[in-house]
């Protein structure tokens, strides 16, 4: 019986010997091979440093007001690194608890004085091309209140303008913009 065991032993240490030698196959593995990330750009669009606006402003018909405030793209060290379309909202609605002067009229110039366009509802486009370096463009508002004509209408006890003389009456005006990416091109 002992014989017996050790010749299937034997058999089975051959048998096995074989299998492994001739199924055998050889494996290599890699690790890491190829690795990247993705981080996001900077995309930054801030109040400038100017900003004269200010509120309670006193004016009549033959006044202007002027405010300047500034955008910029960058903050400290970071800049904007994806080139940006601008759109500006200049609202002038009655103030707060008050009726709105009706005849103001808003213009906007920029930093070169040249007049801006607004469309009807008082808005302007601009842009800020990428470059390596923040930038800051700055836009002077002006609220003129145009003058009336000297003469009252027959039957009127004041001029138009007069009606709305008086703390009743007030006019606010707000700046909003909106940044947004421009499309890449073949040339970013």
């Amino acid at each position: 019986m002992k014989r017996t065991l050790l010749i299937v032993a034997l058999v089975l240490l051959i048998t096995t010997s074989l299998i492994a030698g001739t199924l055998s196959a050889y494996s290599i593995t890699i690790d890491d091979l190829a690795a990247g990330s993705v981080v996001a750009k900077e995309f930054i669009l801030k109040p400038g440093e100017t900003n004269t606006f200010e509120e309670n402003i006193k004016i009549a018909p033959g006044d202007t007001v002027e405010w300047k405030f500034s955008v910029k793209n960058y903050e400290e060290a970071l800049v904007s690194e994806t080139a940006m379309d601008l759109e500006f909202a200049v609202t002038l609605a009655a103030a707060e608890g008050k009726d709105a002067i009706e005849p103001l009229v808003v213009s906007v110039t920029d930093e070169e004085d040249q007049s801006i366009n607004l469309d009807d509802d008082g808005k302007f486009t601009d842009e800020f091309p990428l470059a390596e370096t923040g930038q800051e463009k700055t836009y002077n508002v002006k609220i003129e209140w145009p003058l009336g004509t000297d003469e009252i209408p027959e039957g009127q006890t004041m001029s138009e303008d007069a009606q709305y003389a008086g703390a009743d009456y007030g006019s606010a005006v707000t700046v909003s913009v909106t940044g947004t990416q421009q499309e890449a091109t073949d040339e970013d």
